[in-house]
């Protein structure tokens, strides 16, 4: 399970081009903010647990 305030890795760049995202609210559904534009989106957790490629 991640913490809040922890950086994660995923492996599909975001529109923007940044790559990593601030974790907001960890859960079932998990609240990502990308640290590049700011967005804030929710992620399922197993679809998440796939896409992490580092912390």
């Amino acid at each position: 399970m991640h913490q809040v305030g922890q950086i994660l890795r995923l492996r599909k760049k975001h529109a923007c081009g940044g790559q990593t995202w601030e974790v907001l609210k960890p859960g079932v559904d998990t609240r990502l903010k990308c640290t590049t534009c700011g967005r804030v989106i929710l992620v399922a957790r197993d679809k998440l647990m796939r896409q992490v490629k580092g912390v």
